[in-house]
């Protein structure tokens, strides 16, 4: 098959191991990000908070998770790989506070350290498969990427019955994530500096970015994570609040649905993959959003067991769908002396499209309802659609650029070669 004038290549050795690396990290981050909401029906009654003040300790987690940007300069001026990895302890690190701090307080300040390390991977994860992976495979090594996070967050409601037996014992899945820095010492063994990547001999920083002939796309792909975030965050944490204490499911039968229609659904990863590389990012992932917003909305206003896994399947195979698309592309828009600060700074925008969804949550979901409040954030992911498709197409595009800020027309094979021959291992 071809496309663009030029084949699809398969996976080389270096994007399996590139893919099999970052997964594993994948698992971690899955995991460690996703048991607050998993935990959340039971952590909150234990707490004995209100709808409105869980609203209020997500809201303030990612306000102070914004911090995470300085992950993302640093990966611009020291390289990729080392930021990665503190990045990447710092989230089980916070998980293990979290389950061990005893009120609300100070776990919302553990939370906050886990939330910095979660918007640390974030911005620096999809740089470094962009970077590495070749570009016929890069949007579907991005979604297999995906997957394997699913996979730990999936975990996490595998376990969820642990904390059904007492009234603390849903801190036992926050402790859990401390066993993901046992897969530090064999990301740090393997996993190289990405080939993309030379030391600048300037710093740059926001103003650059602004001023480089692509900073014109930052306001727009910004923009774009606002909005989903400010419908997302809060539609996919109150997924279980919904089914448990509003629907009054068992957590052993929300658990169950929301595994299996979520699981299938994660299939929109390899299918948003596939037709972000052979069709194009902006196709996927405006499909992906308008998805997304079906399943989202509709979970929240219907009640029969069928209607509730469809829309979890529609919005989960949209979520999806999106996540490849939307990370190569961001990724493809910048050069790479900026390349990871402008990741961060889409990502702090992501980040508050999510304080702002929590706080109009926390201020109107106990007078109105979570389903009408979910359903007020989601008229902004209409504005996404249209945002989507005022960027330019960047399928296939080489990230080995050639004098400044041009990219080199060049093989996959040769591209790879070029990067070995100045920057050798």
């Amino acid at each position: 098959m071809r496309t663009a004038g030029r084949s699809i290549p398969g996976f080389s050795v270096r994007d399996r191991r590139t893919i099999f690396l970052m997964s594993v990290a994948a698992l971690v981050v899955g995991y460690g990000a996703s048991v607050i909401s998993a935990t959340l029906p039971i952590a909150r009654v234990a707490m004995d908070l209100s709808e409105g003040a869980m609203f209020w300790i997500f809201g303030i987690t990612r306000a102070l998770s914004l911090a995470g940007i300085a992950f993302a300069f640093a990966a611009d001026r020291q390289g990729r790989r080392d930021v990665f990895l503190v990045a990447l302890a710092l989230i089980p690190v916070g998980n293990l506070l979290a389950g061990l701090l005893p009120n609300p307080i100070t776990f919302t300040i553990a939370q906050a350290i886990t939330r910095i390390g979660v918007v640390g991977v974030a911005s620096l994860a999809i740089v470094i498969l962009a970077e590495e992976l070749t570009p016929g495979v890069r949007a579907l090594g991005i979604g297999i990427y995906a997957i394997a996070g699913s996979i730990g967050a999936g975990i996490g409601l595998l376990l969820l019955p642990i904390a059904d037996g007492g009234e603390d014992r849903w801190r036992i899945l926050f402790g859990l994530t401390a066993l993901g820095l046992l897969a530090l010492p064999l990301i740090n063994r393997f996993l190289e500096e990405s080939r993309a990547f030379l030391r600048p001999a300037t710093r740059f920083g926001y103003k650059a970015i602004m001023e480089s002939s692509e900073g014109r796309f930052l306001w727009t792909l910004g923009g774009i994570a606002f909005l989903v975030a400010l419908f997302s965050s809060p539609t996919f944490n109150f997924v279980l609040e919904r089914l448990v204490n509003d629907l009054e499911w068992t957590s052993r039968s929300a658990t169950l649905l929301l595994v299996i229609a979520s699981g299938v659904g994660t299939v929109g990863l390899l299918v948003g993959g596939r037709l972000a590389d052979l069709v194009g990012r902006r196709q996927a992932a405006g499909i992906g959003i308008a998805l997304g917003l079906i399943g989202g909305v509709g979970f929240y206003f219907v009640d029969s067991p069928t209607l509730l896994a469809l829309s979890i399947f529609l919005g989960t195979f949209g979520a999806t769908m999106l996540t490849p698309a939307f990370a190569a592309q961001r990724s493809e828009l910048f050069p790479t002396r900026v390349r990871a600060s402008a990741a961060g700074l889409i990502t702090n925008a992501g980040i508050v499209g999510s304080i702002l969804g929590f706080v109009i949550g926390a201020l109107v979901v106990d007078s109105i309802g979570l389903s009408r409040t979910i359903g007020f954030l989601g008229l902004g992911l209409l504005v996404a659609i249209w945002l989507v498709f005022q960027l330019p197409e960047t399928r296939g595009r080489h990230l080995i650029e050639r004098g400044g800020d041009g990219y080199a027309p060049v093989s996959d094979r040769d591209e790879l070669a070029r990067v070995d021959e100045v920057n050798p291992r």
